[in-house]
């Protein structure tokens, strides 16, 4: 019995042992860590003059800290709009009045409705906002987030990111190899969606936004970030109509639209792009130049 006991305690010694980095190296990387700006707003909150909702197009496409304004980016990667309604009603309240929120619109916008990962909302919203909360889910994603198989091959594809094959890498044969994948998935999520009805519910989502905002006093500004124009070619006008347009026509959201999709001053240059959809550094800070300017023009600043 002794015996049985040391082997059971080594081996208990021996996962543990190992699964102290794993935990660690999922705690410390890029994607667990996704909302730390948000976290850090959360602690030492500031009145802020414009927000962006949105996902990942949205979350890498604005920085405007150059321009003077207060900024807080409150844009998720696979983020739906329930969750930006979420998130403006909880950091709305720090908006200045007549604070700007610009409402991110983009390809997968109405047909992606659920949320990839609660996770990520743990730290910044209240539990009461987050549905489905599950109490050992919240406990393990917290604190022993190496469990989560999801976050962890997350974590681990990023790590090894660099090492696809030629094919896969993301500029190949200029972007068009990356932007065929991306509109393939994206048209699948459509046929899913459109026989589920979630593009209706993602449509009023959308309103209820919009409705809300501008219950608050907020002037609200729907946008469209650009893309390469590798992308373009997939996500053409028609296409786009298809995905996007076509649910926006029967709503009067008597709002501005700001869509630089097609912007020629991003589509042909890669300095701009992490990859063919998502702008880098150089990307965002011309854009929300841009953007500061126009909405000068309209008189919100």
């Amino acid at each position: 019995m002794k015996r049985l006991f040391m082997k059971v305690t080594m081996i208990v010694t021996g996962v543990l042992l190992l699964f102290i980095p794993v935990n660690n190296f999922v705690k410390n990387s890029y994607d667990y860590n996704i909302s730390h700006e948000i976290q850090g707003f959360k602690k030492n909150p500031i009145s802020i003059d414009i927000v962006n909702l949105g996902a990942s197009h949205s979350m890498y496409g604005y920085y405007f800290k150059p321009t003077g304004l207060a900024h807080l980016d409150l844009a998720l990667p696979g983020q739906t709009f329930e969750y930006d309604l979420k998130l403006i009603k909880e950091y709305g309240k720090y908006l200045k009045p007549n604070g700007i929120v610009l409402i991110s619109i983009s390809q997968i916008s109405f047909v992606d409705s659920e949320v990839d990962s609660i996770g990520k909302y743990y730290r910044i919203l209240d539990r009461n906002d987050i549905d489905p909360f599950h109490l050992v889910d919240y406990y393990s994603y917290m604190y022993v987030p190496g469990t989560n198989s999801g976050i962890f091959t997350s974590a681990l594809s990023r790590k090894w990111k660099t090492f696809k094959w030629n094919a896969h890498q993301t500029w190949a044969n200029n972007g068009k190899n990356y932007s065929k994948r991306k509109f393939e998935m994206v048209q699948e999520q459509y046929r899913q969606a459109s026989e589920t009805n979630n593009i209706k519910q993602s449509v009023e989502k959308l309103v209820d936004i919009v409705e809300y905002c501008k219950d608050k006093g907020y002037q609200v500004v729907l946008t469209m970030e650009p893309v390469h124009q590798s992308y373009q070619e997939y996500f053409n006008e028609e296409v786009m109509d298809q995905l996007v347009f076509q649910y926006l026509k029967p709503h009067e959201l008597d709002v501005p639209f700001l869509n630089y999709m097609r912007d020629e001053r991003f589509s042909t240059n890669k300095n701009y792009y992490l990859d063919p959809d998502h702008l880098n550094s150089d990307g965002r800070k011309k854009l929300s130049w841009i953007v500061y300017k126009d909405l000068k023009d309209l008189g919100y600043l």
